[in-house]
Order: C-alpha cells, then sequence, then structure tokens
C-alpha cells in the first residue's frame, strides 16, 4: 500500500471515528451501538482477501478501526 492509500484510508476512518463520535455525543445512538458498527467494521475487513495489497488494506483499517474502538469504548465505561 503506498502512502496516498494509507493517507485516503486514515483520512477515512478518522471522519468515521468523528462521525460516530458526534452520533453518539448528541443522543442519536448509543455508544453500544456505535460499537456495535465499528465491530461490523472490522469483520467486513478481515474476510478473505484476494491480493498482498489488500492484505495490507485489511491491516490499516482494522488498526485504525480498533483505535476507534477503544476511544468508543472509552464512552461507554
Amino acid at each position: 500500500m503506498d502512502e496516498v492509500a494509507r493517507g485516503i484510508a486514515t483520512a477515512a476512518l478518522t471522519l468515521q471515528s468523528a462521525l460516530l463520535q458526534a452520533l453518539v455525543a448528541h443522543g442519536a445512538m448509543s455508544p453500544e451501538q456505535a460499537l456495535e458498527v465499528v465491530d461490523l467494521a472490522v469483520e467486513a475487513s478481515m474476510r478473505k482477501q484476494a491480493s498482498k495489497a489488500e492484505e495490507d488494506v485489511v491491516l490499516v483499517a482494522v488498526e485504525a478501526l480498533q483505535e476507534v474502538r477503544e476511544g468508543l469504548a472509552d464512552m461507554v465505561n
């Protein structure tokens, strides 16, 4: 995965994190629902990949989603 693709993936996941946190903060979604969204995204990312490049994308996505999940979990606790 090149740096441009990594940057785009990171930006998209950062936006997802901010959106989920805003939805929780405004009461539109519970923290538990937000965690479920992240868990579903991780599960989807972990499905079988066809190439090394796809595996690299998955590693970046899962790493970022785990950070999102940790932030949301702190809101639950």
